[in-house]
């Protein structure tokens, strides 16, 4: 059992055989983007079929090595939850699909496949494992957001909702028009409605500036202001996340260093050993 565990650690722990799993993932995220051709799935269903069922075949193989290179622990793969999570993707992908209703389903589940990507680039795995991290501040930020966008929806019902009751006719129809506006996407369009009077002489008259303050320091507020704290929280959780991952790092080469030292300790002691016994051996011949 021990020499198989050592076998599959040497295996998994391999530069070739972790590119080789890369690639993989390509050659699937590129099956799955091939699937949505309906002429070339007329044209090479089989070939697709096959080569999608050889690719989960070595997706399980790789996740069975890891599991076997944890020895008489095999739940240690299970502790990382990028493990857990790569295993997630291989059993999804692992369920037949067959007549069942939820065809569909599964083969949307195939897509996230692509997503063990993360797994093999550490970049990705800093944003990703940052982005996680800050999902507890950005709930804050998402309910400071709720309250503005149900303030300024309940005014602009009762400012703009008889002139421009397709924006602004009851609260929903003004929650929608007031996402729009924070994309910044036609928010002029919608504010020149309630700006601008009919043309006179000398082209288009201001008729309030209220529509102006409402719409401005709704942006000021929410797109320049609440967005750019979506931005610090990420940034400070991907500072305290990189600040984690070289920890972890440092401490395992810092084993290794120890490890090297307690090698070397033992084979001196071996060494010393070897002498004594020599010289022991001489003065029985003696």
């Amino acid at each position: 059992m021990d020499r198989i565990s050592r076998l599959a650690t040497a295996i998994t722990g391999n530069r070739y055989f972790t590119g080789f799993i890369f690639i993989l993932i390509l050659l699937s995220a590129l099956l799955i983007g091939l699937e949505t051709y309906p002429g070339v799935v007329a044209g090479h269903s089989d070939l697709l079929h096959l080569a999608d069922r050889i690719i989960i075949i070595l997706f399980t193989a790789e996740i069975t090595l890891k599991i076997i290179a944890g020895g008489r622990r095999p739940w240690q793969f299970f502790r990382d939850p990028w493990n857990v999570f790569d295993f997630i993707i291989v059993a999804v992908c692992l369920i037949p699909a067959g007549d069942t209703p939820y065809v569909a389903v599964l083969r949307i589940l195939r897509v996230l496949r692509v997503l063990r990507m993360v797994t093999f680039v550490p970049d990705l795995r800093l944003i990703v494992g940052a982005l996680l991290r800050s999902i507890p501040s950005m709930g804050y930020v998402m309910m400071l957001i709720a309250i503005l966008f149900y303030v300024y929806a309940i005014i602009g019902v009762f400012i703009f909702g008889q002139s421009d009751p397709v924006h602004f006719g009851d609260l929903h129809h003004a929650m929608v028009t007031l996402f729009q506006v924070l994309t910044l996407e036609g928010w002029a369009e919608i504010m020149n409605v309630h700006l601008y009077g009919e043309v006179a002489e000398g082209g288009r008259r201001i008729v309030a500036l209220g529509p102006f303050i409402y719409f401005a320091s709704f942006i000021l507020i929410g797109a320049m202001i609440i967005m750019n704290l979506f931005i610090g929280i990420i940034m400070n959780s991907m500072e305290k996340t990189k600040k984690e991952m070289s920890r972890e790092l440092a401490e395992v080469k810092n084993n290794d260093i120890r490890a090297d030292e307690l090698l070397a300790d033992i084979s001196s002691k071996l060494d010393e050993l070897q002498e004594e016994i020599r010289v022991i051996r001489k003065m029985k011949e003696l």
